[in-house]
């Protein structure tokens, strides 16, 4: 098991999806609090995290690990519709649709990369 937060949001959904929803305290602590990046150019803020269900995308640029909060750009399926914007991520954690058919998963091999280098869908993406 990985290292968390002494205080973090429940993973509800742990045993289904087979790994931590939230971030290792390692990779969290790397990650700029809310507001910390808001004078960093979008082309420039460093995508921490990734997260994933179906066609729905939300990549993290700022993380609160105490409440979950987040700012990131969500894809949900239409690249015209892609934004950036903040998430609550215990809200992305309990997603479950049938039975657990659909969960949102976090991507375990996504390496932080800055926007302008992540192919991120859409117009609004830098």
């Amino acid at each position: 098991m990985t290292e968390q937060p002494a205080t973090r949001p429940a993973d509800t959904q742990r045993q289904r999806r087979g790994h931590d929803f939230y971030p290792p305290t390692t990779v969290a602590a790397a990650i700029p609090p809310l507001y910390g990046t808001e004078d960093t150019p979008t082309v420039d803020k460093v995508l921490h995290l990734r997260y994933f269900a179906a066609a729905g995308d939300w990549w993290i640029a700022e993380y609160d690990p105490g409440t979950g909060t987040a700012l990131g750009y969500a894809c949900l399926g239409d690249p015209d519709c892609a934004e950036w914007g903040y998430l609550d991520l215990p809200e992305l954690e309990q997603v479950n649709v049938r039975s657990g058919l659909l969960i949102v998963e976090r991507d375990l091999h996504w390496t932080a990369t800055r926007t302008a280098d992540a192919g991120l869908p859409g117009a609004n993406a830098t």
